[in-house]
């Protein structure tokens, strides 16, 4: 009885407005099954969103900047009279201003961009060496799901020394189960393109796969990564040996990144959170066919630059506060440190990690 009487309000309902004196346009309905019960629903269309984030972060110096030569480890064809910038050398003492968005178009296409503007903050200082990070770096991509596992991405990334990169990937999921140990894998077959700053003939090509994976272990704990597989041809020669007559122009590069993450909430209440996250890893390991030498004026000989297989291991502790201004617009600010290997990154001698502080304020929105 109750369900007849449901569905004869829904036709009077109807009937009615159809016989209005004026013509109002409605939305299309369509009657469903519920759990046996007619409901009204009324047919959504697609609606484009996003979000907007803008953070602010200093870095301070790394712990041991400023230590005398005697206990580096670090490559010697550098100048030896920077011996402020001794541990992370070129990276102490910077702010960055990175701004990220992201906006769904379509049902079918995504935008996401991400600017990182580097500044030395020892710019004035005369007793320092100015060799802190310092430009401008951007990074666009842009999606296209051709169904719902098929998904297309062009790249364009243009680095801190203007060196311009172009990449395509045809993006394959795998495998989806939100919430399991793997949670996620996808494929994706790429094409690369590096156009060099100098306008020049230094460009590189390669073609390759990433894999890349997500899921989650007990405790709250996260994990994820990116392997990359990639087949290099250069368009002027690596040296590879000492003799500095041993060149290669092709090359086998397999690079491993692999994060655990721990976010914790300290506190909640009404619109503010105090939070602490944990998260580290390998920030990559990578495998190459060669090692990299190069000549040195000193020595008057070639000396290896890198070695073909080199990591770092970072883990990082971070203690931020949110305050929710309006359900889409969020503040934080938060402070913490990273403990990294910056310097000595060769697998058969990886050591003297070091401690760098940082701070930083963001505010996002989302619509």
């Amino acid at each position: 009885m109750k369900k007849n009487l449901i569905y004869l309000s829904a036709i009077f309902a109807v009937t009615t407005m159809a016989q209005g004196k004026e013509l109002v346009n409605y939305p299309k309905v369509e009657i469903v099954e519920v759990e046996d019960v007619n409901i009204i629903k009324e047919e959504t269309t697609f609606r484009p969103s996003g979000y907007l984030r803008i953070e602010y972060k200093g870095y301070g110096e790394t712990e041991g900047h400023g230590d005398g030569l005697e206990n580096s480890f670090s490559d010697t064809s550098v100048d030896p009279s920077i011996a402020q910038d001794e541990w992370n050398r070129g990276a102490n003492n910077y702010s960055r201003l990175q701004t990220t968005f992201g906006v769904q178009a379509t049902e079918k296409i995504l935008l996401e961009g991400r600017i990182r503007d580097y500044n030395n903050l020892e710019r004035d200082d005369e007793s320092k060496d100015n060799s802190a990070k310092d430009g401008t770096e951007t990074r666009m991509r842009l999606y296209y799901a051709h169904n719902n596992w098929l998904t297309s991405r062009i790249e364009y990334y243009n680095q801190e020394n203007d060196d311009q990169e172009l990449e395509y990937q045809l993006r394959m999921d795998l495998y989806k189960n939100k919430g399991a140990f793997v949670e996620k894998l996808v494929l994706a077959p790429k094409y690369y393109h590096l156009f060099p700053n100098s306008n020049g003939g230094n460009y590189v090509n390669a073609i390759g796969a990433d894999l890349e994976y997500a899921g989650n272990l007990p405790l709250g704990i996260k994990w994820d990564g990116t392997l990359y597989l990639d087949y290099y041809f250069y368009n002027q020669d690596i040296i590879t040996g000492s003799n500095g007559n041993d060149k290669e122009d092709k090359e086998l590069v397999v690079e491993w990144e692999f994060y655990l993450r721990r976010h914790f909430e300290l506190y909640t209440g009404n619109n503010y959170g105090i939070n602490l996250d944990f998260e580290g890893g390998y920030d990559p390991y990578v495998f190459r066919q060669y090692d990299r030498y190069g000549f040195d004026s000193n020595k008057n000989s070639y000396v290896m630059k890198k070695s073909k297989n080199t990591y770092e291991l970072y883990g990082q502790l971070a203690v931020s506060a949110d305050y929710r201004v309006t359900e889409n617009f969020v503040t934080t600010v938060g402070v913490g440190a990273e403990y990294r290997n910056w310097d000595n990154v060769n697998q058969d001698s990886a050591s003297d990690w070091r401690w760098q502080p940082f701070a930083y304020v963001a505010m996002k929105t989302t619509f």
